[in-house]
């Protein structure tokens, strides 16, 4: 029993093949069915687990003749469940083969045949689709609940309001916990549902439509790498919103924690960028990616005052503000690396010299613009 184990442990620490998934109604069913059925061909495999054994050896193990051992060996071997592992010389000279368990798992899935494999397939289109309803959803109770006002937009009103707030705090804090998991619950099924309508339509198929010329230039050659970095975004800027909200509300050390996490995710956003410019290009993508956390902060500053007395005409405009002077720039600047990057790979799809000319221009266009403004005001 000690070498059988010792012996499985071996094998579980090489690397595994992918698992083969057999239906009830395949025919390798049958062939697994028929191996298994006979006693010795289970004693044969059963063997084989302890070491790698010739046939000649197996018949000896089992006290039968080699040509009973061949005959289970051959069926194990075309069911998949044996395999030869090496070639050894004989005793008169002759290549005998040793044979152990394959490596390969091998699942007998009941029901629909192919149904393991579309679930699989499911879960991976569907995957990012619902993280992201998922988020939605959090952000969605966030709001229904308030967000934080911004410090610097406080005012002798808003303190008034605070401290007749606190004196209901406790009725108060009970309704708007209750309402924002309603809204969270809401939003997550509505998005849930949303997304199982998009699949049954093929939203979410996973094609390859490959892109040339100005469309590659704008957004990718490749569709499946567009979604991809555009689901990062999405995600990037409302787990910025969430970083924000835990920021101003959460715990002292679960609040340094989302303070860190709020501003690493614009560079974060910037290396999404360039790593989408270096596999794929797409100028508006990588803006996206560089501007998503920081629409994701402004936003949360944005819900939190239109929630409580409507829009704040300078919030809006620090928020337009900074996607021209931050984010966008960084996205062109992320572009042009992973660009350069790609022609330095040997791939001859970048930009042209006046794209790469008009893009790097972008940023010193800005740094200019922002220096001439504060020498005027000042």
């Amino acid at each position: 029993m000690d070498r059988l184990a010792g012996r499985l442990v071996e094998r579980l620490r090489g690397e595994p093949e992918e698992p083969s998934v057999v239906g009830l109604d395949d025919e390798e069913a049958d062939k697994l069915f028929d191996a298994l059925g006979s006693e010795t061909s289970r004693a044969v495999l059963a063997a084989c687990y302890e070491r790698g054994r010739t046939r000649s050896e197996l018949a000896d193990d089992l006290e039968t003749s080699i040509q009973n051992v061949g005959y289970h060996v051959d069926k194990l071997e075309s069911a998949g469940l044996l395999e030869p592992v090496e070639t050894r010389y004989g005793e008169n000279g002759r290549e005998v083969r040793v044979y152990e368990p394959s490596k390969r798992a091998v699942i007998v899935a009941a029901g629909e045949p192919g149904l393991v494999e579309r679930l699989a397939d499911a879960l991976e289109r569907l995957f990012a689709p619902v993280v992201l309803v998922g988020l939605v959803a959090m952000v969605a109770a966030v709001v229904a609940r308030g967000p934080e006002r911004l410090k610097m937009l406080g005012d002798d009103a808003a303190a008034e309001t605070t401290t007749r707030a606190a004196e209901t705090a406790p009725l108060a804090g009970e309704a708007t916990t209750v309402s924002a998991v309603v809204a969270g619950v809401a939003a997550f099924l509505l998005g849930l549902a949303a997304v199982l309508i998009a699949d049954r339509r093929g939203a979410f198929d996973r094609d390859e439509t490959r892109r040339t010329g100005r469309q590659a230039l704008l957004v990718g050659h490749d569709s499946r790498q567009t979604r991809r970095t555009a689901a990062w975004s999405v995600a990037l800027g409302l787990g910025a919103f969430l970083a924000v909200d835990v920021t101003l509300t959460g715990a002292t050390r679960v609040a340094g924690a989302a303070a860190v996490a709020a501003l690493l995710a614009v560079p974060l956003g910037t290396v999404v960028a360039t790593f989408h410019a270096r596999l794929d290009g797409g100028i508006l993508v990588s803006w996206l990616a560089s501007s998503a956390p920081i629409a994701g902060i402004w936003g949360y500053f944005v819900a939190g005052e239109a929630v409580r007395s409507g829009l704040e005409p300078g919030l809006v405009a620090a928020g337009v503000a900074s996607f021209l002077l931050l984010g966008f720039p960084l996205g062109s600047v992320a572009y042009l690396v992973g660009s350069l990057a790609r022609r330095r790979a040997g791939d001859a799809s970048g930009p042209s010299r006046r794209v790469v000319v008009a893009l790097a221009a972008h940023p010193v266009a800005v740094v200019l613009l922002v220096v001439g403004w504060l020498r005027f005001v000042l």
